[in-house]
């Protein structure tokens, strides 16, 4: 059960109940904190996008653009002229950028066994946190694009003609690059896939205004809570962003929906890289826009690394009067989400304790949590028989 301690925690709490192998059921309790709007009502504007950028927990950038965006609306501001919107999608795409190198490079190899390369990604991180303007962006964008061509994918960018089964990606894999280890290692663990009605939608990257349209001028505490869209849970991040790549659907088809999620992070990669280069293609969706619901209420979006984030504002006297955060967690941890279904997907033969934490870890870390999470695993034998 969800302890006091736990319910008060800022850790995500993951409580799996499991028998003979089988995974039961499972909960997942989201701390309060996840939930920063509230802390933002009294503020102005500005000590707001302040606040947002020194307390988020992760992506201090895209919930400082959100807050930012949604009250320059609320106030009825003019949107930001094309060079200022030119350096905020750069802005954004250093940061994505930053998440995904640290993911790629420190915790999914960590988590599997491998030694993480921190020296690599702190020579990134450094640049990424202080790339100022467009020249500067340019060359950085172009050595990110070099990391995952030469290091992170080599294997893939050696032939034209792309891998048709996992016999072959894997071969891919064996020709080098240092996300090899991580994907073989992912692979070998074996499919596990989902029946159809236990997957749930993948969310595209929609408007501000398409979510006036969707959620209404201010969003119920349920869909903030539980968001869903057309009625349905779904899932949000890099998976959503590129599950028609040829090579995440080769994944997804049989069965490896986490290392597709890593793997689509590597292209997520790749493309935020472009984005810094060339921040005004219009071939992808930008990373944020904004949009005035009603009068006195703004409405953005900002695409980040681990999903949609949305930031509903009222602002009324030069204060914000009330904030709607949804975080991108509440929907990849929603109660009938991605990972609370895939949870408890049947693997093909049962799984000992050791395994089903180790999956579990996995396919939270897959759907890219905000802060560290703890799985609790209730053996329901055993708890019968202590009763």
């Amino acid at each position: 059960m969800n302890t006091p301690a736990a319910m008060a925690s800022d850790r995500i709490h993951i409580l799996a109940t499991h028998r003979q192998g089988v995974v039961a059921s499972v909960r997942v309790t989201l701390p309060e904190v996840a939930w920063m709007g509230r802390s933002l009502i009294g503020m102005t504007p500005e000590a707001a996008v302040e606040h947002a950028q020194a307390h988020a927990p992760i992506s201090p950038r895209a919930h400082a653009t959100a807050v930012r965006l949604a009250c320059a609306a609320a106030l009825g501001q003019p949107a930001p002229g094309r060079e200022e919107a030119l350096a905020t999608e750069r802005w954004l795409a250093a940061e994505v950028i930053d998440a995904h190198l640290h993911r790629l490079l420190l915790a999914w190899p960590a988590r599997l066994g491998f030694e993480p390369r921190h020296n690599r990604y702190t020579e990134f991180h450094r640049r990424l946190m202080h790339c100022a303007d467009a020249e500067n962006a340019m060359a950085l964008g172009g050595d990110v694009l070099d990391l995952v061509a030469r290091e992170l994918l080599a294997g893939f960018f050696t032939r034209i003609r792309m891998p048709h089964g996992i016999g072959e990606f894997l071969d891919r894999l064996e020709a080098g690059g240092s996300l090899s280890s991580v994907m073989a290692a992912l692979i070998s663990l074996g499919a596990a896939t989902p029946a159809k009605e236990s997957t749930v939608p993948l969310l595209g990257t929609l408007s501000a205004a398409a979510w006036t349209a969707s959620a209404g001028h201010w969003p119920t505490e349920e869909f903030v809570r539980r968001p869903t869209h057309g009625g349905s849970p779904a899932e949000t991040g890099a998976l959503a962003r590129h599950a028609a790549s040829q090579l995440v659907k080769l994944l997804l088809d049989r069965g490896h929906r986490v290392s597709a999620r890593l793997f689509a992070r590597a292209i997520d990669l790749a493309d935020c890289a472009s984005r810094m280069r060339h921040p005004e293609s219009d071939e992808v969706a930008p990373l944020s826009d904004v949009s005035a619901p009603g009068p006195g209420i703004g409405l953005a979006r900002v695409s980040g690394a681990r999903g949609v984030l949305l930031c509903w504002v009222k602002v009324e006297d030069g204060a914000i009067t009330d904030c709607a955060m949804v975080p991108p967690e509440a929907w990849n941890f929603h109660p009938d989400g991605p990972f609370c279904r895939e949870a408890l997907t049947p693997r093909e033969k049962p799984e000992d304790e050791e395994g089903v934490r180790l999956r579990l870890s996995m396919l939270a870390l897959a759907l890219d949590p905000a802060r560290d999470f703890e799985i609790e695993l209730v053996d329901k034998n055993t708890a019968r028989k202590r009763k």
